[in-house]
């Protein structure tokens, strides 16, 4: 995918779901030149360089990633 100009529409996202633990976590990818960003309503966003790795496997990835952070308790 290209990176979009600013006078272009935004790039749309792909929404997809994941299952940790027999929970399901849903979220949205985009991808937007080199960068992947990951969105999930109640856990926030995460972006990363996508590289090789196919888009989805990574938005997978990530989402996995803002379920740990946010379910692991913060220490002070």
């Amino acid at each position: 995918m290209a990176r979009h100009k600013s006078c272009e529409r935004p790039p749309e996202g792909r929404h997809f779901r994941i299952t940790l633990d027999g929970r399901a976590f849903e979220g949205t990818y985009t991808v937007n030149g080199p960068m992947i960003a990951v969105e999930s309503v109640l856990m926030g966003i995460k972006r990363r360089q996508l590289g090789d790795t196919h888009p989805e496997v990574l938005a997978k990835l990530l989402l996995a990633e803002l379920v740990c952070e946010h379910e692991t308790p913060r220490r002070a």
